[in-house]
């Protein structure tokens, strides 16, 4: 173990390692099989070490899908115990790309993670922190909000017949009566100006990174967020960290294609789908440049971390197991969809045997770090807007940054209203009723434990 040297002033490092998986890796994202045929981006996992006193704290992000606890406690207990940080003060955030490796195995697609990549990935991470720690230097933190408008939308929707839909196709739009909550375009930035060292900027947005598809490796929009940046500004690192984004998607059905930007190309060459992720990424990059010279100066004195438990109530399943067990062989025997055979039986199926005599009670964790006068909280899966809002909303602090996907995978976090509503994020929601108020009170404590 690393001993740390005592300072008496807030000092950061940064370090960053490549992520990409070999062609031919399994991919995940969809309820489908898809091996990577090529690389439009590259993956990376970049860290941000901030040490003050004997204290430090680590944030990691990672261009994955989502964030596996087991390899991720593991990361942080290897990480923690090799240079002198807590692993409570670790956080370990998955941009949610759909275009990445797969990180557990999947059963909907018959395919297991590979034991070599997982390997490559741990020992890519452990490094990029070791850098991180080299790099310390003196620093001061400022901070902005800015707003990327036009590229995200909700994507749930009322129909005029009374059901509840996920991304209605452009052809039913005269049948919608209307959106169901309203999307964020808020983007939060931290922006560490380091003495004698390139600055650091942490930044945060929430929308699904779905835009590419097919199957080519990207790290999709938040790829581009930190390249545009980094290109733009001299002597500038960048990490993205995802915020609040169940509900809430790149495009909407009463836009011309779907709110894409595409060339005629793209059913040709898939890479030209990146087309979209290059664009969101100019447009929120863009949205921090506005922003940065007149970023505000905030305090920079202490490191402090808290962890709080949240037991999500469980969406028990005891019956109609066998039917499920019948419709998922289907799927995986390559069976099309159809009127009696849909994609949301499919979903279901597959949550009602994984949650075949779950627990009564799920158990996660927020984790929250104060970085000076800055509160980072981080939050496993993928909540809905409404409760980003709801822990933005009760923060003590001044300036908060929420991150979802962070140190474990939880699925879909739904509002209440959402239970009676149906829709695709319930066909494969894990919870019942009252999920979203212990995962937001758990966030809320430990955002408190800190002041």
């Amino acid at each position: 173990m690393e001993n740390v040297e005592k300072t008496t002033a807030m000092q950061c490092g940064f370090g960053k390692r490549e992520i990409t998986p070999p062609l031919g890796t399994s991919m995940a994202g969809y309820f489908k099989t898809r091996f990577s045929a090529g690389v439009t981006d590259p993956l990376f996992v970049r860290a941000t070490l901030f040490q003050f006193g004997e204290k430090r704290a680590l944030i990691m992000a990672m261009d994955l899908c989502g964030i596996n606890k087991e390899w991720a406690d593991r990361i942080r207990e290897k990480v923690g115990k090799t240079f002198d940080i807590d692993p409570d003060a670790i956080l370990i955030n998955g941009s949610h790309t759909h275009t990445g490796p797969i990180f557990q195995n999947a059963p909907a697609t018959g395919t297991v993670v590979d034991p070599n990549y997982i390997a490559f990935l741990e020992e890519q991470a452990f490094i990029a922190a070791g850098e991180a720690v080299m790099d310390l230097a003196p620093a001061r933190l400022f901070t902005a909000e800015s707003h990327a408008k036009g590229i995200s939308f909700v994507r749930r929707y009322r129909m005029k017949d009374g059901s509840y839909k996920t991304n209605p196709h452009p052809d039913t739009a005269d049948q919608i009566d209307h959106a169901i909550g309203e999307a964020s375009d808020k983007v939060r930035v931290l922006i560490v100006r380091r003495e004698g060292a390139d600055d650091i900027y942490l930044v945060n947005f929430g929308t699904h990174p779905d835009t590419v598809g097919y199957n080519y490796i990207s790290a999709d929009w938040p790829g581009y967020v930190c390249s545009t940046l980094e290109g733009a500004i001299p002597g500038t690192k960048c990490m993205f960290l995802l915020g609040p984004q169940g509900d809430v998607n790149h495009f909407t059905p009463f836009l011309p294609n779907r709110g894409r930007l595409m060339s005629e190309k793209h059913k040709e060459d898939p890479r030209e789908k990146a087309l979209h992720a290059r664009y969101m990424g100019h447009v929120i990059a863009g949205s921090v440049l506005t922003v940065c010279d007149r970023a505000e100066e905030i305090g920079n004195e202490g490191i402090d971390f808290a962890k709080e438990e949240m037991l999500l109530p469980s969406n028990r399943i005891t019956e109609g197991i066998e039917e499920a067990r019948k419709i998922t062989e289907r799927h995986r025997a390559g069976e099309p969809y159809s009127e009696d055979f849909t994609y949301a039986q499919v979903v279901e199926s597959y949550r009602r045997i994984r949650m075949f005599e779950a627990p009564p009670f799920m158990s996660y964790h927020a984790y929250a770090l104060r970085i000076g006068d800055f509160a980072i909280v981080g939050v496993p899966g993928e909540p809905f807007t409404e409760l980003g809002a709801r822990i933005y909303a009760s923060s003590p602090f001044k300036h908060t940054m929420t991150c979802c996907m962070t140190n474990a995978g939880c699925g879909y976090v739904p509002n209440s209203a959402s239970f009676d509503e149906g829709g695709y994020e319930m066909n494969n929601c894990n919870y019942v009723r009252g999920a979203d108020d212990a995962y937001v009170a758990a966030a809320e404590k430990a955002l408190k434990a800190l002041k």
